[in-house]
């Protein structure tokens, strides 16, 4: 229903618009008053039409940045410049309850000078003050009150920050509608626990009118979903700050435990280079020198496994698969130098492009590795394959990297790819992590990875891990 008040036989409003003054039309022409009246009423609905797809429009908007707005105050002040251009207001500002000091902190403020909007967000308010001004006879929606001018007191100067026109400040309404300079509306945002989280303060509208039921009732279900919003933004960066935590105590650890493991392998050689050391005494100081070697790659995999996780499958761009395999060719080569190590490689050298990170190459180091610790023979020869095919209609690359370890016996197959997991023929030392970091390395990339028999049905032959990368088309 439109509002229709009629103040006296000379003074008639519809929605808060003016249409008869003192007994005359309020636009020129023939209409007659009840013309005049329709014509009235079809512009109320016409504005009420745009206003629900200009709601729909800044509601579906602000729902996309749960995903793409990550950091608390840029979505903040995404917030209230939504808000305001779509709502046609000249200001508004978000405040947010401080969990440890529970003052209300504004965070965000849209439509200041610059100077004042950084004092503005100075302003700090206690709980106390906000029940004082959010009576509960100005509650006009469900979160929502409209704080008439006249009703509370200008308690400090910071709140001056917000009166735009203090000139105007002792001026009376001209009608009913009309918005005051000390009027303010204020939006209630929740925690999903229940507790109040901040507000939404909305001032100054572009037509100088108090908003409407179906303009508050808009911004309400805007409000509501910025909560979400915010709650989504401050959780992404909480656990920001705690992976941050993480991985600064990881690295603190792998510092300390890698100097502590420098110093027991230099004690180890120191005692392995004197004479007349009996030769059992030799090989129990060998193998305590390759567990020495574990111990720093199984640092060095945590803090690797830690960047993976953390990465995600976020900046991924096209990378030369076979510059990636031979990055991790170098880097294998130099995993034992008392060995003669091969590559055979079955591919050309152009480029064949992937979409993948910095990590791709981790993958397959991690393979190599793998294939030099565990193959017996004298010289280790490591196979590489680079092949096209297509996979569930997607155009894709398989690396094959064929060794000739004890093999993987049929049932751990793919147990070995879990976190700390070992075939028993792989018993030879190592974390267990390795294949785990390469296997979430492929899925976050959208690929698989493998193992098979090099010749098959029999795995004391070796072994062949396939992996299937998304072809750059």
């Amino acid at each position: 229903m439109d509002d229709i008040r009629i103040e006296s036989v000379r003074n008639i409003f519809i929605n808060g618009e003016l249409v008869v003054v003192n007994g005359a039309y309020s636009r020129r022409g023939g209409s007659s008053p009840r013309r005049e009246l329709e014509m009235a009423t079809d512009r109320s609905i016409g504005r009420r039409e745009d206003l629900r797809s200009v709601a729909i429009s800044s509601i579906l908007e602000v729902t996309s940045d749960f995903v793409t707005v990550r950091e608390v105050d840029k979505l903040l002040d995404k917030i209230v410049t939504t808000v305001s251009e779509t709502f046609g207001l000249r200001t508004a500002c978000i405040g947010i309850r401080d969990k440890e000091t529970g003052l209300f902190v504004v965070r965000a403020a849209h439509g200041f000078d610059p100077e004042v909007a950084e004092k503005i967000k100075k302003v700090r308010y206690d709980i106390d003050k906000m029940t004082r001004d959010l009576k509960p006879e100005f509650k006009v929606g469900r979160n929502v009150y409209y704080v008439p001018a006249g009703s509370y007191e200008i308690e400090s100067e910071d709140e001056m920050l917000f009166v735009i026109h203090p000139e105007r400040m002792d001026n009376a309404r001209r009608f009913p509608d009309e918005w005051h300079e000390l009027d303010f509306v204020d939006f209630l945002m929740y925690e999903k626990d229940g507790s109040l989280m901040g507000y939404l303060e909305i001032d100054e509208p572009e037509d100088h009118k108090v908003p409407d039921d179906e303009t508050l009732r808009a911004i309400e279900i805007f409000s509501d979903l910025a909560a979400i919003a915010i709650q989504n933004a401050q959780l992404y960066e909480q656990l920001e700050k705690d992976r941050k935590e993480i991985e600064l105590l990881i690295d603190l650890i792998g510092h300390d435990v890698n100097n502590y493991a420098q110093a027991v392998s230099g004690f180890i050689e120191l005692a392995m280079s004197r004479k007349g050391v009996p030769e059992p005494v030799r090989k129990s100081l060998a193998k305590g020198l390759d567990q020495v070697w574990n111990l720093n790659k199984l640092v060095s995999n945590v803090k690797l496994y830690a960047k993976v996780e953390a990465a995600g499958d976020r900046n991924l761009k096209p990378v030369d698969l076979v510059r990636a395999l031979k990055e991790a060719q170098a880097a294998a080569e130099s995993y034992d130098r008392s060995r003669k190590v091969r590559f055979a490689w079955n591919c050309d050298d152009e480029q064949k492009l992937s979409p993948l990170n910095d990590f791709a190459k981790d993958i397959f180091l991690n393979l190599f590795t793998n294939a030099i610790k565990f193959d017996q023979h004298e010289d280790v020869v490591i196979q590489v394959d680079i092949a096209e095919t297509v996979d569930d209609k997607r155009e894709m690359w398989l690396v094959s990297v064929l060794d000739r370890g004890p093999g993987v016996e049929d049932e751990f197959k793919q147990m070995i790819f879990d976190r700390f997991t070992q075939g028993p023929a792989r018993g030879l030392g190592g974390s267990g992590l390795g294949l785990h970091i390469a296997k979430t390395l492929v899925d976050s990339y959208k690929g698989r990875i493998w193992v098979e028999d090099r010749v098959k049905g029999d795995r004391s032959k070796g072994s062949v891990f396939r992996v299937l990368l998304p072809k750059v088309v």
